[in-house]
């Protein structure tokens, strides 16, 4: 799984469609010269709190998008997880399958 870091891919992605949990927004858009491999983006802002609780909440959706995406994702598209504060201390079982949902659901509906 490779990793979305440039501004333009981030911003790219506000017409991608979204699927809604407790712990992130997740945003998925196809992307052509992407090739075989799903890319992933986290975005975690200052309001949900310090640097040390910012950082746990990235650990936790890596650590999540690594068990999950390799068989729920589909080939060639861009994700975001925009992460809320729940991210931080939800049950993990229970963020994996907020993820698989979720997963799913934008699996139904590429764009």
């Amino acid at each position: 799984m490779d990793v979305i870091r440039k501004r333009q891919d981030f911003l790219a992605m506000r017409s991608a469609d979204k699927a809604q949990s407790a712990s992130f927004l997740m945003l998925a858009r196809q992307n052509p010269e992407n090739g075989a491999s799903a890319r992933l983006g986290l975005t975690v802002t200052k309001k949900l709190g310090s640097a040390v609780i910012r950082n746990r909440i990235r650990r936790r959706l890596r650590a999540a998008a690594r068990e999950v995406f390799p068989a729920h994702a589909c080939p060639g598209t861009d994700y975001v997880l925009i992460a809320r504060k729940a991210a931080y201390d939800r049950n993990f079982t229970a963020l994996l399958d907020d993820m698989k949902r979720a997963l799913l659901r934008l699996s139904r509906n590429p764009t």
